[in-house]
């Protein structure tokens, strides 16, 4: 009985932890792309200080650089726009520290884009002091690269005996021998010496399939958001904007369909555990 809540209690983790975390990314990143562009709705209908509002609120939502860095890019444009020069300076240094060759994601004034390039200039200027300043930096962070890909690779070798699959088909159940029919062993399979309920094997697999394909589809959402990002124009943004939502839509669905299956897994393996293990309690009274 302790084995069998020990391994109800790991199932239950790992679908927490497959339930949450992809749709609370993707939760995310929707949460920013979202203010993003109601940021530039309200752009071009001119309501500068209300775009602003947008992408402060784009804050709580950011993901990683790339994020940062368009957050940054959107409030220089909007600050040149409103005479705040120095803001407008400090936001586009700090998007080309981030990354030097980025590019306006906006059609801007030639006054503007003649500032924004007198700061990829500084920015440059910085990065290669920086580089100067400590030259054997990126040699360290490609040898951490190496040796945490090694480790990966070490880890991933290490799969425990009870997965084997020669010795889940040879394996007998311990059921048939205390004369219960033969037939039951086709709903059970053998794992390191215990019993697993072969429908919560089936969801979990189920449940694994449609979170990678989930997991696809919000790459190819990044993947549109990405594009959206670089467009020149706005209708090319726009149009790749709504690709990525469909996109994020179609792997939040897939990610609540995994959800499901992997909570029908647990449910599965708590009910099948529980009534294996009265079973066996009566065949060894018997």
């Amino acid at each position: 009985m302790l084995g069998a809540m020990t391994w109800g209690r790991c199932l239950s983790l790992a679908a927490c932890i497959w339930i949450v975390i992809p749709v609370h990314a993707a939760s995310a990143d929707s949460d920013f792309e979202r203010h993003v562009a109601e940021a530039v709705r309200l752009y071009d209908d001119l309501e500068y200080e209300r775009a602003l509002e947008q992408l402060d609120r784009a804050r709580g939502s950011l993901r990683g650089t790339r994020d940062r860095m368009s957050l940054a890019l959107y409030r220089g444009i909007i600050s040149a726009d409103l005479g705040r020069w120095q803001a407008a300076r400090d936001e586009f240094r700090s998007a080309l520290l981030l990354e030097p060759g980025a590019r306006l994601p906006l059609r801007v004034s030639p006054k503007v884009s003649r500032e924004f390039e007198a700061q990829r200039a500084l920015a440059k200027a910085e990065l290669a002091r920086r580089r100067k300043d400590s030259p054997t930096r990126e040699a360290e962070r490609v040898e951490q690269s190496e040796v945490e890909t090694e480790s990966i690779a070490d880890a991933s070798s290490g799969l425990p005996a009870a997965l084997i699959p020669d010795q889940q088909a040879t394996a007998s159940s311990p059921m048939e021998d205390q004369g219960t029919p033969a037939t039951s062993s086709a709903y059970w399979m053998r794992i390191g010496g215990r019993q697993v309920p072969l429908a919560s094997l089936v969801l979990l697999g189920a449940g694994i399939a449609a979170g990678g394909t989930g997991t696809v589809f919000g790459v190819s959402s990044r993947g549109q958001i990405a594009d959206a990002r670089e467009a020149r124009f706005y209708e090319h943004l726009v149009a790749h904007h709504g690709r990525a939502q469909r996109s994020a839509r179609t792997a939040n669905v897939l990610f609540g369909t995994a959800g499901v299956a992997a909570a029908g897994a647990l449910v599965t393996w708590l009910l099948l555990g529980e009534r294996d293990e009265a079973v066996t309690q009566q065949g060894g009274v018997r």
